[in-house]
């Protein structure tokens, strides 16, 4: 080891670090200036000067701390082994940001297979794969990705979300407005991830993803596909299912739905919630016509009249027969207007029915499917 003047010292004009912070200059300047260079840098000789093989971060601070030579190792060395020591020297710092890091790899590429790389590197070829992806980020991305980058991993803007962007390329504008909502929204890789997904499904309404916060794209794709799934041929295996879904969500919702909520909300949420009520009134509306309009043209003289399970009180049509949450036979007797509890019999058909069946009947009871069966209370009666 000697001491070499500052001034007799050039940079490596290939090194591997393009990036070299401001803040941790000084830092480093302000240590060199309290304690000196604790490890020598590493040059070789080139014609009367020395070109630095590593350290090139020691030799700035040094140049910052004023002073005016520094400790070095000199080698001889060829080209490929400067380039391949330098490379290896600065991929393991860890304040070399992902995209030198990126770049310090493809150069070592050049001098090594795969497999020697990674071994050299101690990583898998995958990851060595990954870093590369950074390179094939237009060079706005890449610098933006650097400017971001912390090595104490508060970055916003991170290696894994400029992976996700590269599915944009090609479309430079999205991917900078991409990294701006990123930092704005705070968005995680996963959250980034669905939204690029987003603009790339549907790039008809790209310019409203990149405006409106991701809880609102989400609903926007949910929307469009539940419209898609109602254009699809409909087979009639699957009413059955469908409609034991429609009920449980509905019945899932009934208990959700409380009035005292809205003495909690503030006027933002209760705009939010009076239009998403009214956004399922009107589809509830449309299915609700379209039941009674096919009912009404039945030639059974159907009428719209609603009555009580008398077990769990849900409210049900007249015309079913069992209550869809209990399955509690639904016409009794015993809330017929023509049943007579003294002498326990029909009005109409003068046959008995005893209060244990006219209590709790069954599907063998005579109440079951009585043409003749009048509620003594009707509930309610559409118009």
């Amino acid at each position: 080891m000697e001491h070499i003047k500052l001034d007799d010292i050039i940079p490596n004009a290939s090194q591997p670090r393009k990036t070299f912070y401001e803040e941790s200059l000084k830092e480093l300047s302000q240590s060199i200036k309290e304690r000196g260079v604790l490890e020598p840098i590493v040059v070789r000789p080139k014609g009367s000067q020395y070109e630095i093989v590593m350290g090139e971060r020691r030799y700035r601070a040094s140049k910052l701390a004023g002073l005016t030579e520094i400790p070095a190792v000199v080698r001889e060395m060829s080209d490929e082994d400067m380039a391949c020591d330098s490379l290896l020297e600065n991929f393991q710092r860890e304040d070399l940001n992902p995209v030198d890091r990126a770049k310090a790899i493809e150069g070592l590429l050049e001098f090594m297979t795969w497999d020697q790389c990674a071994k050299a590197l101690g990583v898998s070829e995958s990851t060595l794969r990954r870093y590369l992806e950074l390179l094939e980020l237009p060079a706005q991305v890449q610098k933006a990705l650097v400017e971001s980058w912390d090595k104490n991993g508060s970055a916003t803007f991170t290696e894994a979300h400029a992976r996700v962007l590269k599915s944009l390329n090609g479309d430079l504008a999205t991917q900078l407005r991409m990294i701006e909502k990123i930092g704005t929204d705070s968005l995680s890789v996963a959250e980034t991830k669905k939204l690029v997904d987003a603009i790339t499904q549907v790039p008809a309404k790209k310019e409203a993803f990149l405006r409106i916060p991701l809880r609102a794209t989400e609903e926007i794709l949910q929307s469009m596909g539940r419209a898609q799934n109602k254009m699809k041929p409909f087979k009639p295996q699957t009413a059955d299912i469908h409609l034991a879904a429609l009920e449980k969500a509905a019945n899932q919702l009934s208990n959700l739905i409380d009035e005292r909520l809205v003495d909690y909300l503030k006027e933002t949420q209760m705009n939010q919630l009076l239009s998403t009520c009214q956004g399922l009134l009107h589809e509830v509306e449309k299915l609700s016509n379209k039941i009674r309009y096919s009912l009404q043209k039945g030639d059974d003289g159907w009428k719209e009249v609603y009555i009580h399970c008398p077990m769990c009180g849900r409210i049900e049509l007249i015309g079913s027969m069992r209550c869809v949450v209990c399955g509690t036979v639904l016409r009794r007797c015993l809330d017929c207007g023509n049943y007579d509890k003294m002498y326990q019999k029909c009005g109409i058909s003068e046959s008995y029915v005893y209060m244990s069946e006219a209590d709790a009947p069954d599907e063998h009871s005579k109440s079951y499917k009585c043409e003749d069966y009048k509620p003594r209370f009707e509930l309610s009666k559409a118009a």
